[in-house]
């Protein structure tokens, strides 16, 4: 079990209104963490990381996650990554430190770079909370340059049933569907969606049968229909991550045929009618910040920004592609 110090650094970086929607935020947030937490100086996960990945890093205490010591007796803990699976973009991923989630605190982040040189790494990634306010705050530094990558958007299911329902909402069902159906449907989507829209790949990609079969096997796939007809497919699962306790957004797709005509928020509205959540659940998921109708449709739908992703840059090293 990791130490008390490692939860009581991780809890200052828990966004106050994660706080405020989930009163078991503690016990979530450890949960969520442990994995990692427990796989610090695993030589044989790093074996079986580096052996997927095969890059030229013999050393498996290298591709473990490492608790790495900072100045002043400061601490991160944090393991290397690749973006996308692609090994031209690895970064190094903030999984917690004792560091405070301020501009100064990111800023000093910096020195856990070098741990990571073997592998050349663009930027750190840290979880931030409130992004509006501690991005403006970063945009000042002229020790690290910061950007979003994916917004965690969220809202008590509760509050969600009690907001007005949409003007779409009585066009719009939603049915339980197999995810060899949906995956199908979603592939097409994409696809549709990649000439308007050619940076989707870097957003979000598609989700295959596989990755839809909790979300089945929970009662929580669904097709979305208009009039009758198929019009897209919308998506969730049980995840507890962040400190939050709910429900993830696994896929919201509309076709061409339909979207911009709110379809996707009354789907969403939907959505959350046939979650079977507790008093304190969440719906949340990820969102890139230039995924403009897909952010749209969640805030329309209720859900807010709470904590972002973020790339951060220090001075001399590449950033991550945009």
């Amino acid at each position: 079990m990791p130490n008390p110090d490692v939860y009581a650094a991780a809890e200052r970086w828990i966004a106050p209104q994660i706080k405020e929607w989930s009163p078991a935020w503690r016990e979530h947030l450890a949960g969520w963490l442990d994995p990692s937490i427990e796989l610090v100086g695993d030589a044989a996960w790093g074996a079986q990381y580096r052996d997927m990945v095969q890059l030229p890093v013999p050393d498996p205490l290298a591709w473990a996650n490492r608790r790495i010591p900072l100045a002043d007796g400061r601490w991160a803990i944090a393991g290397i990554r690749f973006r996308g699976q692609d090994i031209e973009k690895p970064f190094v991923d903030i999984i917690a430190t004792s560091l405070a989630p301020d501009s100064a605190g990111v800023a000093a982040l910096g020195e856990v770079l070098p741990h990571f040189s073997d592998f050349a790494p663009l930027c750190l990634r840290v979880n931030l909370p409130d992004p509006d306010q501690a991005l403006r705050a970063l945009a000042t530094s002229d020790a690290v340059h910061a950007t979003p990558d994916l917004l965690i958007v969220a809202r008590p299911v509760a509050e969600m049933l009690e907001l007005p329902l949409d003007d779409r909402y009585d066009d719009v069902t939603i049915a339980p569907c197999d995810p060899a159906f949906a995956a199908e449907r979603v592939a097409a989507i994409y696809e549709e969606l990649t000439p308007s829209r050619p940076k989707l790949a870097q957003w979000a990609t598609p989700a295959d049968a596989d990755s839809l079969e909790d979300a089945a096997e929970q009662g929580l796939l669904f097709d979305v229909r208009v009039d009758g007809a198929s019009a897209g497919i919308v998506a969730a699962e049980r995840d507890d991550s962040y400190g939050l306790a709910g429900f993830c957004m696994q896929e919201v797709a509309i076709d061409h045929a339909h979207r911009g005509q709110r379809v996707g928020v009354a789907a969403l509205q939907r959505l959350a009618r046939e979650l079977p959540s507790n008093a304190d659940d969440v719906l949340w998921g990820h969102i890139h910040p230039d995924n403009v109708p897909s952010l749209r449709n969640a805030q329309e739908s209720g859900r807010k920004v709470v904590t972002a992703h973020v790339w951060v840059t220090p001075a001399g090293y590449g950033g991550m592609p945009s």
